[in-house]
């Protein structure tokens, strides 16, 4: 996989802390890649239209001066500042379409005021289901300088186009670990009998057993045989095979390891194309308390154009 050559963060420009754009800065640093700083005015037109003028230009010229300065802080790599007006998601997503990013950050929950963990906002939940490049969402506190990864696949799949999103899904991390000198990397697949629980009322103990282990065997041979399509790529890097429902599994795997960034993929099958996520990743996402990288499939189109309003 390339490394990142365009990233776009969103920061607040009036926050004493700004994780994501630290975090940022280094990606971008051992990426070799530019850099856009942009924070986003809110406030519809109608609102806006009672503003004096001059107050109106007064807060722009201030939100644009704080963001230069941002810029100006930068060192090794180009960064330059943007100010967005309107609706965050949408302007956001515009700008990634309009200057071709390929990873756009922000603070975990960043549209959230309250310090602390919080979940993820209304913005942060749009933007992983709409945006087309990889989101990165950094949860508060300065990010671990060495931080442990791990990427959710799900290896038992009959769909051609999550074997491929798995294979992009492990080629991100392996960009992250490399980029931020990851301490340790890991593999996660969560896995469940199919219909345990209709089945479990039927056969007798031992014949449930038996085919509980079938099932954990067949779940066992899908994620080897994710790790071997990387020939050795993936040499020392452990493969954990879990059993129960991945919304409740991997955020208690997340806190059990002290795991930094969860990379992951969101895909859906129902609804309007681009609109949703699927709904194991939403579940999953909305429960997780580390940073969040999310990559969609290649054929992935965001329904965000940049004539929209």
């Amino acid at each position: 996989m390339e490394p990142f050559k365009s990233i776009l963060v969103d920061v607040d420009a009036d926050a004493r802390a700004q994780p994501a754009l630290e975090r940022a800065i280094r990606l971008a640093r051992s990426c070799q890649a530019t850099l856009t700083i942009a924070d986003v005015m809110t406030g519809t037109t109608t609102a806006r239209r009672h503003l004096p003028a001059a107050l109106e230009e007064n807060m722009v010229s201030t939100r644009r001066s704080q963001l230069e300065e941002l810029a100006r802080g930068v060192s090794e790599v180009p960064a330059e500042s943007r100010l967005l007006v309107g609706r965050p998601a949408t302007v956001l997503i515009q700008e990634v379409l309009r200057s071709d990013h390929d990873l756009l950050m922000r603070s975990h929950a960043r549209d959230l005021t309250a310090t602390g963990a919080q979940p993820f906002g209304a913005v942060d939940m749009e933007l992983l289901r709409k945006c087309p490049c990889p989101v990165l969402l950094v949860r508060h506190g300065s990010p671990a300088p060495r931080p442990r990864i791990v990427a959710a696949v799900n290896a038992t799949t009959d769909y051609g186009e999550e074997r491929a999103l798995n294979r992009k899904i492990v080629e991100t991390m392996l960009l992250m670990a490399t980029s931020l000198d990851a301490s340790s990397l890991g593999l996660l697949h969560v896995w469940a009998p199919y219909g345990e629980r209709t089945i479990r009322n039927y056969p007798s103990d031992d014949e449930f057993g038996i085919y509980v282990e079938e099932s954990r065997q067949q779940a066992a041979a899908d994620l080897d045989r994710v790790v071997q399509s990387f020939k050795g790529r993936l040499d020392g890097v452990p493969a954990t095979l879990l059993r129960g429902a991945p919304e409740k599994v991997i955020p208690a795997f997340v806190v059990s390891e002290g795991i930094d960034i969860v990379v992951m993929g969101t895909v859906a099958r129902a609804g309007i194309a681009g609109m949703l996520i699927g709904n194991t990743a939403e579940r999953i996402l909305r429960k997780l308390p580390c940073s969040v990288l999310t990559v969609k499939p290649d054929e992935f189109v965001s329904p965000v154009s940049l004539e929209a309003t």
